[in-house]
């Protein structure tokens, strides 16, 4: 039998979201007939698509009250679908898709990005570890198959769903051909400027308030430095605080959020650096395989990154960035100065970025995904 319908859900906003937007995209485009059954906060922005359904939720302080009320509110769309397939989009999606596939006896995918069990907001706190860890194994009882994002992961889920099919499927960007662009302004920079750049979310663990730290460290020895943080997330407003805290108004520039298929043009500069920095707070961290490093070959943009086993495997095969150890500052300034001062290095970094950007794609990953529907 040809599964054709697919229903992607997902507790989040896919105008924001690279991962399920890319998989909708793909789908369409390979002739599925695919709807999205998605959330949106008050003044977020929302894709003009007939396929995409929005459930408008309030922003509440206590994450639980979001969650149910997406629930409550998705099960008035259970009569409106009768999909082959249902994607959950990540943990908490999975409960309402298990419900929905098991109404309308579906196909069930639920897609692994995080290691849930092991999020840095849960660190410490066993008992809803392990909450999560019952959830996960009974929600997955009748799944037909996870995907997951890194191999470390992979392991892990599979001791974990040792009876099920498990695939890896890396949360590439698109290759980018730069017909959509998301420009940056060249008034705000001159032709010296040294940009350390941020692309992704901002969120808890992500080495944002360190980037101030090394802003702040380098800008004596090298006074046309920048930061630039591209993208959103939680903490936006407190990144605001903390810049105009430390005065740093004509140095740190807040840009996006921009979408999945957008090419970051930037300004004429001396440089551009990545920033990678991702803090141990979990195993779901240092298991993880950032987007953004891959963001950052598709642009040509050598990057400084955690020597974390994933990132590691990625940088040491194809020679695009630098590791550091994220808990020794001198070790992460030494990189920066490094890529500044050493144009050979930097240069070299650059060209392996062109050649690394042909194979690490999502067109070409997809093809693992379209290959697995087929024999479900």
């Amino acid at each position: 039998m040809s599964l054709k319908r697919i229903l992607i859900i997902f507790l989040g906003n896919i105008s924001h979201d690279s991962r399920s937007f890319k998989m909708y995209n793909s789908f369409v485009s390979l002739g599925y007939d695919v709807k999205v059954l998605c959330a949106k906060e008050p003044n977020e922005r929302s894709l003009e698509n007939p396929d995409v359904t929005y459930i408008s939720l309030k922003r509440h302080k206590r994450a639980v009250t979001k969650i149910l009320m997406f629930y409550l509110k998705s099960v008035l769309s259970i009569p409106k679908v009768n999909p082959d397939i249902i994607i959950a989009s990540d943990f908490f999606s999975l409960p309402i898709a298990w419900l929905i596939s098991k109404i309308r006896k579906t196909k069930l995918i639920y897609d692994s990005r995080e290691l849930y069990s092991s999020l840095a907001s849960l660190y410490g706190r066993k008992l809803k570890q392990n909450l999560i860890i019952k959830l996960e194994r009974f929600f997955t009882s009748k799944c037909n198959l996870i995907l997951t994002v890194s191999q470390s992961i992979y392991e892990i889920l599979s001791t974990q769903f040792y009876d099920k099919k498990i695939q890896i499927l890396r949360n590439l960007p698109y290759q980018k051909n730069q017909s959509k662009i998301f420009a940056l302004p060249q008034n705000l920079f001159t032709s010296d400027d040294i940009l350390l750049a941020y692309f992704g979310l901002f969120h808890l663990g992500r080495g944002l308030k360190l980037y101030f730290d090394i802003l702040e460290k380098l800008s004596p020895e090298f006074p046309t430095i920048k930061l630039l943080l591209i993208g959103k997330g939680e903490l936006k407003q407190e990144i605001e605080r903390e810049i105009r805290n430390r005065k740093l108004e004509n140095f740190v520039f807040i840009f996006g959020p921009y979408a999945p298929d957008q090419y970051i043009l930037f300004p004429n500069v001396r440089k551009v650096i990545g920033l990678c920095i991702i803090e141990p707070l979990s195993s779901s961290y240092i298991f993880s395989l950032p987007n953004k490093i891959f963001e950052y070959i598709q642009h040509q943009i050598p990057f400084i990154a955690s020597d974390f086993p994933e990132i590691k495997k990625v940088v040491e095969k194809y020679k695009v960035g630098v590791l550091v150890n994220p808990e020794d500052l001198e070790d992460i300034l030494g990189a920066i100065k490094e890529l500044i001062e050493n144009d050979t290095l930097y240069d070299k970094l650059k060209e392996n970025c062109k050649v690394a950007l042909n194979e690490l794609n999502w067109e070409k990953e997809f093809k693992k995904l379209h290959e697995l529907i087929g024999s479900l």
